[in-house]
């Protein structure tokens, strides 16, 4: 027995079962130790710390042993860490390459939550940007188009029969946008019911917090949160890996290393298998077949999730041929996967009860069963139904019905061109909220989400005036508050709730403009919840920080153009004003506040692999920061130098 043992006479005592009614209960639930594997454990820890002990008299060669192990000799705090990222971050890369030589990590239950919700909000924002913005809602479908297996010739150069036949494509388009659409509501509902469990756990944790001991067993109630917590993020990291198994081999880096076989015209499924006329090539051969052992079920059993993961960071970050291989969409599904790799880490450091997770889940598994499938019930409406052949047509991007040029000057023709993608996307998601309110689909959490939530509509176009004639009403950019919730969401009287451009919110609402023609007050109007905003201060920040917000609040006008930006500048603009920055997995930066009187994390997705944010996607950027925190262009000013 080694746990709760500090002393050199109960420090690996032995226990006969016959000495103890609970000996054979601490073996089997890992509580203790088997006297052979008890040996190796004393005999690894003897080399261990006589080497520590050596190298801490090498280090303070000027103090004598009876010094050092004075009664006077304190522990000293943890030295911080040496491996940091180029812009000296911490990342979650370095933290493991620092674990064998640091003490043991403890569960953090505070952490687990911000990583969760920052999750959740990120989540949220992906579905809100598929409703408001059809430029991104068009690149996603793409995305999800081109990592089709159907899109891959076969190995006589033909096409899949789903993009050979013109009757068959819009089968194809079905598969595609059902997809995208079901799998970022589903995520809303994955990362919901995780911040939920990870929220129980610390309510219990501090209800029990003085019954926890080492020698004891756990609360049922608090034990019971920890299993279906834990059970869920294994169920969940099922998602990532299926869409990986399809997606993978059909990426436009990869698809050259693999071949379809010509389809059966009785069946379905698709047949794909690694080319054997390539020449070996290490990273390349290292990268698939982290993938292929990913795919299989025995083999991930017994390499460990979080050893690939650990594997395919190591990769990308050692190897450049390593992220040539790996598409931002794939990218995104390792990050979705790695991040419940390390949820699921997180809640194995709680020892020493964590050792015993497996076997007491087993014993309870009709229990943990139920209490999953209770927050299973609008996924299976969700995959159930799909959201329709008539939604399934207005949304397929034929005709550049989709097309946004929200980054091209503003005139006339652009701006009846991103009215009528608006208008295109809105009568998407109109036809898909008829549906899901028929057959009850919709669940409170997307509800919720959506009518908190205002949509973002391009006004008509108007001529550009002198600043002399401007009169700064803005009364003519009412028409374009438009809560989502109206989507049929909201109360009614038996009719289908619209958003049309006729519909009035009420005076209390307060909206703020974004740029316009001359000094007209805006070519798009960017309105805010209907709640008064709490005031916000300013920043002063650098002139490099200063250029990242001007262009991320960008406020259009008909001449000028921002770029990119470069993605180091970025995490250094959000730094400065008082953020943390961390790489967690893949893409995937979590920026945590630290001195801000904002609690909420959130994550960005590293750009892929320019390294630049292209300006649409630091628009998208600035939406968020100002739906999240409130942000916006004006509380950054230059700082005096």
């Amino acid at each position: 027995m080694f746990t709760g043992r500090t002393d050199a006479a109960t420090y690996g005592e032995l226990i006969a079962w016959d000495d103890h009614p609970d000996a054979f209960d601490w073996l089997r639930f890992q509580r203790g130790a088997h006297p052979g594997e008890g040996l190796l454990i004393l005999e690894i820890q003897d080399r261990l710390y006589k080497f520590l002990t050596e190298c801490c008299k090498e280090i303070l060669r000027d103090m004598t042993d009876t010094v050092l192990m004075g009664s006077d000799a304190s522990p000293q705090p943890e030295p911080p860490s040496i491996l940091t990222s180029d812009l000296g971050l911490g990342s979650i890369a370095s933290s493991i390459a620092e674990a064998p030589y640091r003490v043991p990590a403890e569960l953090n239950l505070e952490r687990l939550e911000s990583i969760v919700e920052a999750k959740l909000l990120s989540t949220q924002d992906h579905v809100w940007a598929l409703r408001e913005d059809p430029g991104y809602f068009a690149s996603v479908l793409q995305e999800y188009k081109d990592h089709r297996q159907e899109t891959m010739l076969d190995v006589n150069g033909k096409k899949h029969p789903l993009l050979a036949i013109p009757t068959q494509e819009r089968v194809f388009w079905e598969r595609v946008i059902n997809n995208s659409i079901i799998a970022a509501l589903a995520e809303v509902e994955i990362w919901g019911v995780l911040l939920d469990k990870v929220l129980e756990l610390r309510r219990l944790a501090r209800k029990y917090s003085t019954e926890i001991d080492p020698e004891r067993d756990l609360p049922e109630e608090y034990a019971f949160a920890f299993y279906t917590l834990y059970h869920h993020l294994q169920r969940y990291t099922n998602g990532p890996i299926d869409s990986l198994k399809h997606g993978f081999v059909a990426s436009p880096p990869v698809r050259p290393h693999f071949s379809r076989q010509p389809q059966d015209p009785g069946s379905t499924i698709i047949r794909i298998a690694k080319r054997t006329d390539l020449k070996d090539e290490a990273t390349r051969d290292t990268i698939i077949w982290v993938f292929m052992t990913l795919f299989d079920e025995q083999k991930l059993h017994l390499a460990g999730l979080s050893t690939l993961m650990d594997e395919l960071e190591r990769l990308q970050g050692n190897e450049p041929k390593a992220k040539d291989l790996i598409s931002p969409w794939v990218e995104d599904k390792i990050s979705d996967l790695a991040i419940l790799s390390h949820c699921r880490h997180q809640v194995e450091l709680y020892q020493p009860w964590a050792a015993s997770f497996e076997d007491q889940m087993a014993e309870r598994k009709q229990n943990i069963d139920d209490d999953f499938l209770r927050t299973q019930g609008f996924f299976e409406k969700y995959f159930g139904t799909g959201i329709g052949p008539s939604a399934v047509s207005l949304g397929i991007p034929d005709s550049g019905k989709f097309r946004y040029p929200a980054d091209k000057r503003k005139t006339r023709e652009n701006i009846e061109a991103m009215r009528q993608a608006e208008n295109n996307l809105d009568n998407f998601w109109r036809e898909i909220d008829r549906k899901f309110k028929n057959i009850y689909a919709s669940s409170p959490r997307i509800r919720a989400m959506l009518s908190q939530r205002i949509l973002e509509r391009t006004p008509e176009w108007v001529e550009p005036i002198k600043p002399a004639e401007a009169d700064g009403s803005g009364a003519s950019l009412e028409p374009l508050i438009k809560p989502l919730s109206e989507l049929g969401f909201g109360p009614g009287d038996g009719k289908e709730n619209t958003i049309g451009r006729d519909y009035q919110q009420p005076t209390k609402v307060k909206t703020k403009t974004r740029g316009a023609p001359s000094a007209q007050p805006s070519s798009i109007a960017v309105v805010q919840p209907r709640t008064q905003p709490d005031p916000q201060p300013t920043y002063p920040v650098d002139k490099r920080a200063f250029k990242v917000f001007k262009t991320i609040f960008y406020r259009p006008s008909v001449s000028s153009q921002p770029g990119e930006i470069a993605w180091h500048d970025f995490i250094h603009a959000l730094c400065s004003t008082g953020f943390v920055a961390e790489k967690l997995y893949g893409s995937v930066w979590q920026f945590s506040p630290k001195g801000l009187d904002v609690e909420r994390s959130i994550h960005f997705h590293e750009p892929h692999p320019s390294g630049k944010i292209p300006f649409l996607m630091a628009r998208r950027h600035g939406r968020r920061l100002n739906r999240t925190y409130g942000w916006h262009g004006s509380m950054f000013v230059l700082a005096s130098e």
